[in-house]
């Protein structure tokens, strides 16, 4: 497990904005290690959805309408990369809105349950994770999932990990 800076960048719901941003980055001699792409209006509709699943009344339904109507034109791109200094300067200077945030990297071995191993170690922590996202190859050894925990759980996070068993910078099978 390694603590890494994850740069959040809005941009405008649209055809070669994402490719911009690649371009951008690659200006910069910056690589993306890991990347989440979430468009506004379809968490509004899932929050939505939720609060009437739930039959919990979150916000009136206007309002989420209003925001769904707002919202529509932008998409949250979350970017792990190798130089988050480097990008975050390119990215300001060509007028991208951004913001970082701490997030923690498991390089696991890709096998079934490993994620399952690590959620359950926040779990019993009682630690919420609020958002992972990660991926692999088919046939890799390794896989790599980015995971947002809040800010004020931070610190005990390593100990969490330390005490495992041959720690969780990889995670390994028992």
């Amino acid at each position: 497990m390694e603590k890494r800076t994850q740069i959040s960048v809005i941009l405008n719901n649209a055809p070669g904005e994402l490719a911009n941003l690649c371009d951008v980055l690659k200006a910069a001699e910056v690589n993306i290690l890991g990347m989440s792409i979430q468009n506004a209006k379809d968490s509004v509709k899932e929050l939505y959805n939720m609060r009437e699943k739930t039959e919990r009344r979150i916000a009136l339904a206007e309002s989420y309408r209003s925001i769904l109507k707002d919202s529509s034109d932008f998409s949250l791109i979350r970017l792990l990369v190798d130089k988050p200094l480097e990008a975050e300067e390119a990215l300001l200077q060509a007028n991208h809105l951004l913001g970082k945030d701490q997030v923690l990297v498991f390089k696991l071995v890709n096998q079934p349950g490993m994620l399952g191993k690590i959620a359950k170690r926040f779990g019993e922590a009682k630690i919420n994770i609020d958002y992972i996202y990660g991926s692999a190859m088919e046939e890799a050894k390794e896989s790599i999932f980015v995971v947002h925990i809040s800010e004020s759980d931070m610190g005990r996070v390593e100990d969490i990990f330390k005490a495992s068993k041959g720690g969780y910078s990889q995670a390994r099978s028992e």
